[in-house]
């Protein structure tokens, strides 16, 4: 057997796969035989693969059959993946927007690391041995507890500290600044923040502390705003492992940051709880051996400002051509920041071939010269009132006013040299293509039907 990398779309799940107690005949029915026998459990594993990708320590087993590639060893993961990148495929509307709600989230892999198998009696002894326990010793040997609590301790502050960089995210959403400083401290420097939330007394002074999936504030989300944005400020920046690594250290950068800490009055009466998994609920109190009772329904939490980190952030494509959909994706890991330069050429580059793509699947006239027209073609098919909200800044800046200007600017990326684009360039360009490569996208499916 060999590895290799293959895109989602072109793997099938197993119409005999041992789960089912009956062959399924299509994939939309090994889905759905999938999700019959534990939904709950695809939504969990889906949201995992949405935060932490594919378990890279387990690799799906393919087997090619003809045109296809058989999944013989990950149907459950794959079926996930493919309800993220294409919630149509679940059986009804409410899971349909419970997958969505959960890709629209993440980053949703695309390409996936599989063993080939040339045959079913060839991968077989290894998938028996994946879900046949011990095998004496052969299988995986499951850890007891002891071995489980010695584990937990070493990473549980790392998992303090996504929780923690969740909460902020539904905190602190109107504060552009400290969430682009929250997205580089997930990222880049998730230990170092663990190192500090995973410190009781800082945890103390900062008014935190964690219960299961949940982050508890001792004091007014207003009153923890200057010290939180002020840590993560520090740690995006020039705060390195080596300035927090000891305890003295910690209470050193106590001690430097005194001023912006809550004062202990403000401690609130009965803490506060956000939960990842009900962040609706993040100003629940909580209260010692009390049982819940029914809750009024809250608003819902305020939007987070448009704010994107990497090219395309939100834009998912499921119908433009394999090779169209590759460069997309492989443009979507670009960070902005990080990389403006080739992040301004790519923005110009998958605004233009998705454009084509689409021209050439659905038959569009290809007489347009430049791209001011091709772009034009697009916005007239999915948008011909000109009426649509979503679109309004892509008609703006590649037909009306700032048209030629915005255009200039993007041809400008490409072909010279002596121009250094803008971060906030690019990303106002991102914004402003984004909703209509996703609506010339979606009409590929509504023309095919």
């Amino acid at each position: 057997m060999k590895q290799a990398s293959m895109h989602v779309t072109s793997l099938t799940l197993d119409e005999l796969n041992p789960r089912h107690a009956q062959p399924t005949s299509s994939l939309e029915e090994s889905i759905a035989a999938i999700l019959d026998k534990d939904t709950d459990k695809i939504l969990r594993l889906a949201r995992s693969i949405a935060e932490r990708g594919l378990n890279p320590t387990e690799l799906i087993v393919v087997m090619p059959d003809s045109e296809l590639n058989i999944v013989l060893e990950g149907n459950r993961r794959i079926a996930a993946l493919k309800l993220l990148h294409k919630p149509g495929l679940a059986p009804n509307v409410q899971l349909q927007r419970k997958f969505a709600a959960i890709a629209a989230k993440a980053e949703i892999p695309w390409r996936v690391q599989c063993i080939i198998a040339e045959s079913r009696q060839q991968a077989a002894p290894w998938i028996k041995l994946r879900h046949t326990g011990e095998n004496k010793g052969v299988g995986v040997v499951k850890w007891d507890s002891a071995e489980v609590s010695r584990f937990s301790g070493r990473s549980n502050s790392t998992e303090k500290a996504r929780l923690l960089t969740e909460a902020m995210n539904a905190w602190f959403a109107d504060d552009a600044d400290l969430i682009a400083d929250v997205a580089t401290v997930r990222e880049n420097r998730i230990t170092n923040l663990g190192r500090m939330v995973g410190d009781p007394d800082i945890r103390k002074r900062l008014g935190i502390s964690f219960d299961g999936d949940s982050v508890i504030s001792e004091f007014p989300k207003e009153r923890m705003h200057r010290i939180l944005a002020r840590l993560f400020h520090d740690l995006a920046g020039s705060y390195s492992v080596d300035k927090i690594k000891t305890k003295d250290q910690r209470t050193n950068y106590l001690q430097k940051v005194e001023e912006d800490l809550p004062r202990l009055a403000d401690r609130l009466d009965a803490p506060e709880r956000f939960s990842i998994t009900n962040p609706a609920g993040s100003a629940d109190p909580v209260e010692a051996d009390e049982t819940p009772e029914p809750k009024t329904p809250k608003p819902p939490r305020r939007r987070r400002p448009d704010f994107e980190k990497r090219l395309f952030q939100s834009v998912s494509l499921h119908n433009v051509s394999l090779r169209t959909s590759e460069v997309f994706q492989e443009a979507k890991q670009l960070s902005i920041d990080e990389m403006p330069n080739i992040a301004a050429i790519m923005v110009r580059i998958v605004v233009d071939i998705v454009v084509l793509d689409v021209a050439d699947q659905l038959g569009w006239n290809r007489g347009q010269g430049d791209l001011k027209s091709r772009i034009g073609a697009a916005l007239h098919q999915v948008d011909p009132a000109q009426n649509n909200p979503a679109l309004k800044d892509a008609w703006r800046f590649s037909q009306k006013d700032e048209g030629a200007l915005v255009l200039k600017t993007l041809h400008q990326f490409v072909h010279s040299w002596q121009f250094n684009p803008l971060t906030s360039e690019v990303r106002k360009l991102s914004l402003a293509y984004g909703p209509l490569l996703t609506q010339i996208d979606e009409l590929i499916e509504k023309k095919k039907r």
